[in-house]
């Protein structure tokens, strides 16, 4: 996974110099910060993804009680 970003940057910095000219020099430093970017998004992403599960699995028993509710009236 790390080997394929790493192979992004690359890319992106050449066409960064092809439209700019200008270089971009990826340091370790700035290569670990982006991973650790990325991970946190993933991570956000992750949590996001969790609570809307959780809110629809609640609205589908909320409907579910409140049909019971009705066929019993």
């Amino acid at each position: 996974m790390f080997t394929l970003v790493h192979k992004s940057v690359e890319e992106a910095s050449g066409d960064f110099y092809d439209e700019l000219r200008r270089k971009v020099y990826i340091t370790p430093k700035s290569y670990l910060d982006g991973i650790n970017l990325y991970l946190t998004h993933l991570n956000d992403q992750k949590n996001e993804a969790k609570n809307n599960i959780f809110r629809l699995d609640n609205g589908c028993k909320k409907l579910k009680d409140t049909n019971s509710q009705i066929a019993d009236l």
